[in-house]
């Protein structure tokens, strides 16, 4: 067998980028925010952690339906995400806890949904977060989610 033609295809199989459907499920970050996408996809759904090195502080989980409920009474903040208004809460556990989390849901159309958290270590952290998950791309136009 020669080498050569298989050297050939590999050098350009690694030098041509490619991006796996499941690459493309994620929305784009903000530029610059030096956080990168860890995705994990279940039954209906995906979920798209943004890391700072190891730890999580931003999560979109894309479904066809939300799976939290928001209540009015922890609404914090008014915002946006894209072209999509939101309101952003504090979940029941932060409330209760202290920490410092915001949760929205954006209704993307068809039936698909967009969770979008942040988690962060104090105030000025998480006003930062809120701008990058605010700078985030969520699009109507996001592919079909594997929605199994």
């Amino acid at each position: 067998m020669n080498k050569f033609p298989l050297l050939g295809l590999l050098a350009i199989a690694w030098a041509t980028p490619q991006a796996s459907a499941q690459d493309a499920i994620c929305p784009a970050l903000p530029a610059g925010s030096n956080l990168h996408w860890q995705q994990q996809a279940g039954n209906g759904f995906t979920v798209c952690r943004a890391l700072d090195g190891e730890r999580q502080v931003i999560g979109v989980m894309l479904t066809s339906s939300p799976t939290v409920n928001l209540q009015r009474r922890n609404r914090e903040e008014e915002g946006s995400i894209g072209a999509y208004e939101v309101h952003w809460y504090q979940p029941e556990i932060a409330v209760s806890t202290g920490e410092r989390k915001r949760v929205t849901i954006v209704e993307l159309g068809d039936d698909r949904y967009a969770q979008v958290w942040v988690d962060a270590a104090n105030d000025a952290e998480l006003r930062q977060l809120v701008s990058s998950a605010e700078g985030t791309a969520l699009s109507s136009r996001e592919p079909t989610l594997a929605l199994c």
